[in-house]
């Protein structure tokens, strides 16, 4: 019979007392990344993902919501997007893009709650452990270590006690694995543009689900004088398929 704790972290996030930087191969969907989480102690720590490698048109999906067609949503051009975890205001700062703009989507630090399980297995070296959560609308399942004394990982994971070092989603869409841990010999910093237009998770999510299906709508107007025939068409999101004031509006 499986060891099954539900855990909760109390204490403050990012309780660590020295830098690391941790490098993650990253998949998602048919996009494979390079992820890189710095994580400070005295300053806030910052996240951010870069392509590996340029794709064909007919192969790229935007794992941030794409319509089941072969039709790339996302911009052909490098963008550079981060995130930024403040730890003074608990508060996560998402550089992103509606369009060509360059914004800050900002959100409450979201504290995930997870079943920490017995199984254990080796991961770059590091003696790991598993637990899973459930997080806007799909379920994740992490192995951390702790060794390293971090609690905040690959894009909004957090409140393990320790790094995770691999984390993915039931299905296997989402992945990220650490092929690379160091240790700074300082903290490293991030800054980001006083000017930047900022908006809160809720209007970005809506003004850039708008933009895209915006799109897609004139793309399959051209389809359809071309002679073309929309069987079906259907929006699926990528990492966050519900958000919290859309469960609310449900109750």
């Amino acid at each position: 019979m499986k060891k099954i704790i539900y855990l909760l972290l109390i204490c403050p996030l990012l309780a660590v007392s020295q830098s690391f930087t941790i490098e993650y191969d990253v998949a998602l969907n048919v996009l494979n990344r390079k992820g890189v989480l710095t994580i400070n102690d005295s300053i806030s720590s910052f996240y951010f993902e870069v392509q590996n490698k340029r794709m064909s048109d007919e192969q790229k999906m935007d794992e941030e919501g794409t319509y089941n067609q072969t039709v790339y949503l996302g911009s052909t051009k490098e963008r550079k997007r981060f995130q930024i975890y403040k730890k003074e205001i608990d508060t996560l700062l998402n550089v992103d893009y509606l369009k060509d703009e360059q914004i800050i989507c900002s959100e409450l630090f979201p504290k995930m709650i997870w079943k920490l399980e017995d199984e254990t297995k080796t991961i770059s070296n590091y003696l790991c452990n598993k637990a899973s959560t459930n997080f806007r609308g799909r379920k994740y399942i992490a192995w951390f270590t702790s060794d390293l004394p971090v609690n905040v990982g690959p894009w909004k994971f957090n409140s393990l006690p320790g790094a995770i070092l691999q984390v993915y989603d039931d299905s296997q869409t989402y992945f990220w694995t650490a092929n690379k841990i160091i240790k700074n010999k300082q903290d490293i910093a991030l800054a980001i543009e006083n000017t930047l237009k900022k908006i809160t998770l809720q209007q970005f999510v809506q003004q850039d689900e708008n933009l895209k299906k915006e799109k897609s709508n004139r793309m399959m107007l051209k389809y359809v004088e071309r002679g073309a025939e929309v069987v079906e068409r259907q929006y699926n999101r990528g990492r966050e398929t519900k958000f919290e004031w859309e469960e609310k509006e449900e109750d």
